[in-house]
This record gives C-alpha cells, structure tokens and sequence, in this order.
C-alpha cells in the first residue's frame, strides 16, 4: 500500500519515518516549507524514548502534490490540526486510489467532516494515547512519551460502523512499526476518551506554560486536570460513549471519586503516579503551538467538551474556565502563569 501523511508535524513525521524505515511506501506532506525542505535534503531524524535514527523520506510540499496523480495513495493518514481537517482531506481527495481511504489521526472528532468531503465508506479514525512527539526543528522530531507495553495499544484504529475489517487491520499492522496498535470496535468510545484526557492538559499548559510533568505533580494543577477529567467523562457517559480506562483508572472509578473522598485520594495517586510515563520534557501540544506563535487548538478540545455539554444539559465549569482563559491569552489580556488558573484550584 502506498501510505500518505498529511501534515507531516510532530505525530505525522515521527509515523512516516518509523513506517518507511520499515519498509513502507510512504509520502510526507507538510505545510511548513523548511521542514519539508530538511526531510528532502537531511531526511526525517528521531530523537528520544524510541531510539535515535535518521531515515531517508520522500516528503512533499503542498504544491508537489499533484505528482501523486501518477502514483494514487491507499491510505491518507490526516495528522493535521483539526482546524485543518477539510482543506488536508480535500487536498488529498483527487489523489486517491479507487479503493483508497483517509484516517484521521487527530485529537477530538473529525470523521464526519471527513466524511463529507469523500465519503462515509472511506472514512478511519486512528486514536493516539499517549505518543507524545514534538517538532523541535525542521527535519528533527523528539519523542517523550515512553514507548508502550506490548498490552496496552498507542494506535487504536477503527471503522466508523464499528466492525473489524481487513483494511483496518491492515492499517494497525503498519502503524505497528512505530509502537502497539490494535482494531478497535469502540472507536466513538476511545475518541471521547481520548478527548478527555486532551482535555486534562491541552489548555492548562497553554495557560500557564508548564509541561506535562510538572502538571501532574504540583498539587494545584493536578487537581484542575482531576476535574477537567470528571466533568468530561460526565458529558461522555450522558451521551452515551463507552468510555475506556482515562489515566489508567476505569470510568466507574472516575465517577464514583466526585463523591467519595477515598475514591478521590486513589484518583489522585492514579494521575500522580502518570507522570512517570512522560520524560521530563514533555508539554501538550497546544503549548507547543503558542510558542510558535500557530493557532491552538483548545476550542476542537475543551470547547468541544463545553459544546457537548450544553446539548446534554451538563454545567461544565472548568471547561468554561479554560476555554475562555486560552482566548484570553490569544488576545493578549492575560500572560502565561500558574497564577492565571490558581482561582481553580481549590474547587
């Protein structure tokens, strides 16, 4: 199969250069013209918890890709911002194989847009947990996360119907080169729960401008992230996702610690001891695009929680807070800091 990425950022380069270092057929797409640039001169360079390597890549620039007419693409991975996601699909759409389909390997829920665009029979979706990569610059990609156990999936791909097929199968075998990936029947359930756990962190270090590690060991921010997660797992259960284990800890559990103190101190522990995962340099991605000076996309995360939470009839408070904080900080009448959240701690 020939194998495209579209937006060949942190997650997009990292999977491209592990799949064509193993033998796949595979193009990288990118908006960023240095960074596409680098790849074609220098190819992709790895960095961090998965080992260091350089490979050789074919990469593209945007206005390149109309030589994919000669050579269709099986599989369009989209790894752009969900902002982004119907002009990449779009973009990619002409240069499909009769049977080719588009995955979306995005944060929130971007299939249906996707859909639109080229058809709900050519539609994927792909949840990431806990990948954790970052473009430090053009051509250089760090990985922070930790690499998985064999028993717990980073790539969770399925069908929008929610039947194992062979596609999808095929497609989690070749995402298997950069870490676990499965078939999963419950792609609607992982999304929500991927949500929420972008959710926990997405905005607070955008806001404050502290990494991952840090929020889960400083008591205030640890406890914000707590609520953020109850709150969404609370909109999730209401419409009815089947939700999968957040942080290591079961829904159930995420419920039943809003009214018991004990269930609340276990929680605590749980989010705690999550850091251990993170290399210390860790920093959510909306972070990462603040210092850029690039659009966040906090409003496709916590305001995707606040959205669903006002058809479900659900206060959302610390979602609210968030999202109206990140605003803040785009129009420059706040500065990041702890400071900025500190009203949030204690409730």
């Amino acid at each position: 199969m020939h194998f495209a990425i579209v937006g060949a950022g942190s997650v997009g380069a990292f999977i491209g250069a592990t799949m064509t270092r193993s033998g796949r057929k595979v193009t990288l797409i990118d908006q960023w013209p240095e960074h596409i640039e680098a790849m074609k001169r220098d190819g992709a360079r790895i960095e961090g918890t998965s080992g260091d390597f350089r490979v050789p890549v074919k990469a593209l620039h945007i206005h390149e890709v109309q030589r994919l007419h000669s050579d269709p693409v099986d599989v369009a991975l989209i790894c752009v911002k969900s902002y982004d996601t119907e002009w990449s699909t779009a973009l990619i759409k002409d240069y499909l194989s009769p049977t080719g389909v588009v995955v979306s390997l995005q944060n929130s829920f971007n299939e249906e847009a996707m859909a639109r665009i080229v058809g709900y029979n050519r539609v994927l979706g792909c949840v990431l947990n806990t990948i954790g990569v970052e473009v430090r610059e053009p051509g250089q990609i760090v990985r922070w996360y930790h690499p998985s156990s064999p028993d717990y999936a980073v790539f969770r791909v399925g069908e929008m119907h929610g039947r194992v097929t062979r596609r999808a199968t095929a497609i989690a075998q070749a995402l298997s080169t950069a870490d676990v990936a499965k078939v999963t029947t419950n792609l609607w359930g992982e999304r929500w729960s991927k949500l929420t756990i972008n959710s926990m962190g997405s905005a607070t270090g955008a806001v404050t401008g502290i990494g991952l590690v840090q929020m889960y060991r400083q008591d205030g921010p640890r406890h914000l992230a707590m609520r953020l997660g109850q709150e969404a797992i609370q909109v999730g259960t209401a419409l009815g996702f089947e939700l999968e284990n957040i942080c290591g800890v079961s829904p159930a559990q995420w419920l039943s610690s809003i009214t018991s103190a004990e269930d609340e101190r276990k929680l605590d522990a749980a989010l705690y001891a999550w850091a251990d995962r993170i290399r210390e340099d860790g920093q959510a991605s909306t972070l990462h695009d603040w210092k850029r000076g690039r659009r966040m996309e906090a409003e496709s995360i916590n305001g995707f929680v606040v959205k669903k939470a006002a058809e479900a009839g659900l206060p959302v408070p610390h979602h609210s807070a968030m999202v109206d904080l990140t605003r803040k900080l785009e129009r420059g009448e706040i500065t990041q800091s702890l400071e900025a959240i500190s009203h949030l701690f204690g409730k």
